[in-house]
């Protein structure tokens, strides 16, 4: 039997390989261009800060702050308006309860919502000096006061008053007995210290409307 000998063949690659160009190789990074078939780099994005400032953060600060400017002062003019402010006794009218330069905050909400009652310290407009008072309310609006011998009497009943020194009196300016009836939202205030305190004994009734508020610790 003869063998005969035939030389190897190429492969269709091969072929490729030998007769043809060498292929191009494409670098990491880089695609083939939609013209040639070269291949252009891919354009990498920017690196990225783990923590961004952005260069107009400054500006949303100062926007915020002038917010809360523009905010705070009308919320603390209303507050102290309407509902505490603090208040300096200056006086002696009201010792040994209040002494004169004491500090304490008067309370403007309490009065919007219940009426004054007997017994609590206010802040009145004064109608004697046009300036404001702190004085005790002791008689409410239908009620009837007697002021005779030093003592207080409401509606026919002496009053207790402990907050006052040991044997003050209550006497009128013109040391006589005095009746007095008080008709719808009318007041009428006297100062702890009797003997040095001008109050309703002198310039009458409180209306409603000149009570402030009432004083509190």
């Amino acid at each position: 039997m003869n063998n005969r000998f035939q030389p190897p063949t190429h492969s269709q690659h091969d072929s490729h390989r030998e007769g043809g160009a060498a292929p191009s190789f494409r670098l990491r990074g880089e695609k083939a261009s939609a013209t040639n078939g070269t291949y252009a780099p891919v354009p990498q994005p920017a690196p990225i800060s783990p923590f961004p400032i952005p260069t107009s953060c400054w500006k949303r600060h100062l926007i915020v702050a002038l917010f809360v400017m523009m905010f705070s002062v009308p919320a603390y003019f209303m507050a102290s308006r309407f509902i505490v402010t603090a208040v300096v006794v200056q006086g002696r009218s009201m010792t040994p309860t209040l002494k004169d330069g004491e500090r304490y905050y008067l309370n403007r909400w309490r009065y919007i919502f219940l009426p004054p009652q007997r017994g609590e310290i206010v802040v009145i407009k004064d109608p004697g000096h046009n300036d404001f008072a702190v004085k005790r309310i002791v008689g409410r609006p239908y009620d009837w006061l007697n002021l005779k011998d030093g003592l207080l009497y409401i509606n026919g009943k002496r009053v207790e008053e402990k907050y006052l020194d040991k044997g003050v009196r209550t006497d009128t300016p013109d040391l006589k007995e005095r009746w007095v009836q008080l008709g719808r939202d009318q007041y009428y205030v006297l100062g702890d210290n009797r003997a040095n305190s001008e109050d309703s004994r002198f310039y009458g009734v409180v209306l409603r409307d000149n009570i402030i508020g009432m004083v509190i610790r």
